[in-house]
């Protein structure tokens, strides 16, 4: 066994991968149009902000935050998911806090939101929605384990 993916494998849990990753955006993005207003006093508009920031108006942005929660986190999971440890809602948890904490770091200043989604809440509920994602992706796609300590056992023997 190597440290890649093998090919049957990762076309085998794509599909259920990409459902998770569709089902998880809906419901993220339904929360932070419905739960972030609660708890900031205003929704959290990622579509807008896409939208907005290349140029090409809110339509273009739905679109692209749907393929990037759809098929890039899908994508990404498939291959690093079977690596982390515990059962598949935690490894889409864990999975998605990572991706929080780079968008938090990285994107959102970008995009010009500011540093970790623009203050606390808005990060607080950037991540609340990011673990409800992560938790239904890692649910959907029932990925196998292939922790890295056996991977590196079965190279040396």
């Amino acid at each position: 066994m190597s440290l890649s993916i093998d090919a049957p494998s990762f076309f085998s849990a794509l599909p259920r991968a990409i459902i998770g990753g569709f089902v998880g955006t809906v419901v993220f993005t339904l929360m932070m149009t419905f739960l972030a207003p609660v708890m900031l006093g205003h929704p959290m508009d990622i579509a807008a902000v896409l939208g907005t920031f290349t140029g090409l108006g809110k339509p273009a942005g739905v679109v692209m935050h749907f393929l990037l929660g759809t098929v890039g986190y899908a994508i990404a999971f498939v291959i690093v998911g079977p690596y982390l440890p515990g059962p598949g809602w935690l490894r889409g948890v864990i999975f998605m806090t990572a991706i929080w904490f780079l968008a938090g770091l990285i994107a959102m200043p970008i995009l010009g939101v500011g540093l970790f989604f623009g203050g606390v809440k808005e990060a607080i509920a950037a991540l609340i929605g990011h673990v409800a994602l992560g938790a239904i992706l890692g649910s959907i796609a029932r990925l196998p384990d292939r922790s890295i300590q056996t991977v590196l056992y079965d190279i040396r023997r």
